[in-house]
């Protein structure tokens, strides 16, 4: 029997009607057991949860973020000295934060580790972002070395740690996030931008963590400039974060009050994809895009940045219009195209639907895949 100790920090997954977990019970499926360490500050409130008969989730409940490496290394000794039998496989979220629990208890216990990367620590606004960042592209060179396996979410971050850190190719596991693409296009509108924003003629969609990587801040200045010509387009912020009360600032700054406005996260957004005149994405690094992937499914055009699955999937002017990052002036013009050509818009959608075809398996598919990433590491 397989059980998985895994170390992440989604603190979402305490809501057990959110997104990741609901994908832990999923994975739970294909596993023994699954238990997942987060880290998590005591002053939020969190507690030791049952997500199904064999998914526990344990809060770290640190004293101060300083802490959660030692706290999560304890919980995770707790846990393996705990199973006597079968075999376990330690899993951490990525190679920086969680990544050095991982090494500590592959070393104590002589566990097979797995490091998934979701995050380009390879582009040069994640390590050229900030000191943390470059600090985290240091650790993460030391503590993928020392894996077991590797799950990347994109060829190009398999063959960047191959080229940059000498993994061994054997290593690395291409999975893609999973999206279920036929459930996403067959899905029915259920809320109408269109109806709801009645007195906007365009219709720009942002769906994203409010976070300083993700660059609202340049997709708001472009979107100021298309007003120019464009008066009666209107944006849609979908999301929250630690930038949305900066951002809201911006929105007065640049007077844009009756032409933004802000909306809470969705679980699914669907019918915003769907009905919105196109979707645009405006961030520094991804390491996929799930949104992107998203919004193609959804028959939405795309106006993006190059990052995620615009450097690899998706092709500029063929499905859809992509800009260097941080560009306003470039994202303004490509609003402009598609504003004044809805015939443009509708190739680039539908060209986008046929380029994101090699994500469309099936969720059983999906899990077999995983299982045997972890598998493969566990012999």
């Amino acid at each position: 029997m397989l059980r998985i100790i895994s170390i992440g920090n989604d603190r979402n997954i305490f809501n057990p009607q959110s997104g990741v977990a609901q994908r832990m019970v999923e994975y739970g499926t294909i596993f023994g057991e699954l238990h997942v360490v987060v880290l998590a500050l005591a002053n939020l409130g969190f507690h030791p949860l049952k997500l199904s008969n064999n998914v526990f989730v344990y809060p770290t409940n640190s004293a101060s973020k300083l802490k959660y490496i030692f706290d999560a290394i304890k919980i995770g000794k707790e846990l393996a000295q705990s199973i006597y039998f079968g075999q376990t496989v330690i899993s951490t979220q990525d190679p920086y934060d969680t990544g050095p629990v991982g090494i500590a208890l592959k070393r104590k216990f002589k566990l097979p580790l797995q490091i998934q990367i979701h995050t380009d620590i390879f582009s040069k606004q994640f390590y050229d972002g900030s000191i943390l960042n470059w600090l985290r592209f240091q650790v993460s060179k030391w503590t993928l070395r020392r894996a077991d396996g590797i799950r990347v979410v994109r060829k190009k971050i398999a063959q960047d740690l191959i080229d940059n850190f000498k993994i061994d190719s054997k290593k690395v596991t291409v999975l893609p996030v999973f999206v279920d693409i036929k459930k996403i296009h067959d899905s029915p509108i259920s809320v109408d931008l269109r109806m709801r924003y009645r007195k906007w003629n365009e219709i720009v969609l942002v769906a994203s963590r409010l976070s300083t990587e993700k660059r609202i801040d340049v997709a708001l200045m472009a979107f100021a400039q298309t007003l120019k010509k464009f008066p009666k387009a209107g944006m849609v912020i979908v999301g929250h974060g630690g930038e949305e009360s900066r951002l809201m600032q911006k929105v007065q700054r640049l007077k844009l009050s009756e032409n933004v406005v802000f909306e809470p996260w969705q679980q699914d957004l669907s019918s915003y994809y769907k009905t919105a005149t196109l979707f645009l994405n405006t961030s520094d690094f991804e390491g996929f895009g799930m949104t992107l992937i998203e919004a193609a499914a959804s028959g939405c055009t795309i106006v993006t940045t190059k990052v995620g699955v615009a450097e690899d999937m998706l092709q500029d002017g063929r499905s859809a219009l992509i800009c260097p990052i941080g560009d306003e002036r470039c994202l303004a013009t490509k609003l402009e195209i598609l504003f004044e050509n809805p015939a443009i818009a509708k190739s680039l959608s539908s060209e986008a639907l046929k380029a994101i075809e090699v994500l469309n398996f099936s969720k059983e598919e999906y899990l077999n895949r995983y299982l045997s990433a972890v598998t493969a590491i566990s012999k």
